[in-house]
């Protein structure tokens, strides 16, 4: 009887190392899947390793790695690492998984990870231009109208922003809305208006489409993104690059949160000293409507 030949990958170029393991984990042999094990549960630290301790890693010798690697469809070891080290540096939480790992204690993990915030919040205040800052707030005081776009946890930050921006203007959309497309709100859309654009680490496609229509349209953009801003950063107005690094799983968003608290703030201070301001109509018209509970 013939002997069933062992299926091998040829997966598309564009398929994740996890998706190459995956679709043929339940073929492999026991020693491949003692392999693929070890790989999965911590993906990251194929950046950093050779194959060699890979190999030690997984209690096989060297041989057994390249082959495996082959067999889903790699040229070598190195092209596998190089994806894994491009999904590291792309912010991938499966990737970055172990960090902190080297921390001995809970408190040198929690200290570690304090010291990189206020790391990245100094940093990012330091690489601020304050001349353009001033401009950015009042264009955004300003503006006819204001669209705040951001897609994935970039739409958390767009969150915030409004929140904290709504208090001191009016007319401002938060895009996208659930179940719309952008192009009924962009269509409106002239040069006397104002789009903020959040395009943190692991953007989503549909975000520098959306900024290369309204780019095309004459509409000014402020763009706060991570330091690797990427694309969308040749289409906007101005470009505010946050310092995301972080020594656990998630990039942090500190620096993020204060550069928005900031920049309403500034955009506040800017319409607080015209008459009949929106604060304080606002102010009114929580006192009259009982939205807010009255300080013991």
């Amino acid at each position: 009887m013939p002997s069933r030949e062992k299926k091998t990958a040829n997966p598309a170029s564009g398929t994740s190392l996890e998706g190459r393991i995956k679709a043929r984990y339940d073929d492999m042999s026991a020693v491949e899947q003692k392999l693929s094990d070890v790989i999965l549960a911590s993906p990251g630290q194929l950046a950093m390793q050779t194959a060699t301790e890979l190999a030690g890693s997984a209690g096989v010798s060297k041989a057994t790695a390249t082959r495996f690697f082959r067999s889903l469809g790699y040229d070598s070891y190195e092209q596998a690492r190089r994806e894994a080290r491009a999904a590291r540096s792309a912010g991938s939480p499966l990737y970055m998984q172990d960090r902190g790992k080297n921390d001995t204690t809970t408190d040198d993990l929690i200290q570690n990870h304090l010291d990189q915030e206020v790391a990245n919040i100094y940093q990012t205040y330091q690489s601020l231009d304050r001349d353009e800052l001033l401009e950015i707030a009042r264009a955004i005081a300003t503006a006819r109208r204001i669209v705040i776009i951001g897609f994935r946890h970039s739409q958390t930050i767009a969150h915030m922003f409004r929140s904290n921006l709504i208090q001191v203007r009016g007319d401002i959309m938060l895009l996208p809305s659930p179940g719309d497309s952008l192009a009924e709100y962009l269509a409106e859309l002239e040069p006397q208006d104002l789009a903020i654009c959040i395009g943190l680490r692991r953007r989503m496609p549909p975000l520098e489409v959306a900024m290369g229509a309204m780019n095309e349209m004459g509409v000014q953009m402020l763009y706060l993104a991570d330091v690797l801003a990427g694309n969308p950063a040749r289409l906007a107005t101005w470009v505010i690059r946050c310092h995301t690094e972080s020594t656990l799983m998630f990039d942090s968003n500190v620096s993020v949160s204060a550069i928005t608290n900031l920049l309403c703030s500034l955009v506040g201070k800017e319409l607080s000293g015209r008459k009949a301001s929106h604060l304080e109509r606002v102010e009114l018209l929580h006192q009259q409507l009982d939205e807010l509970e009255k300080p013991q």
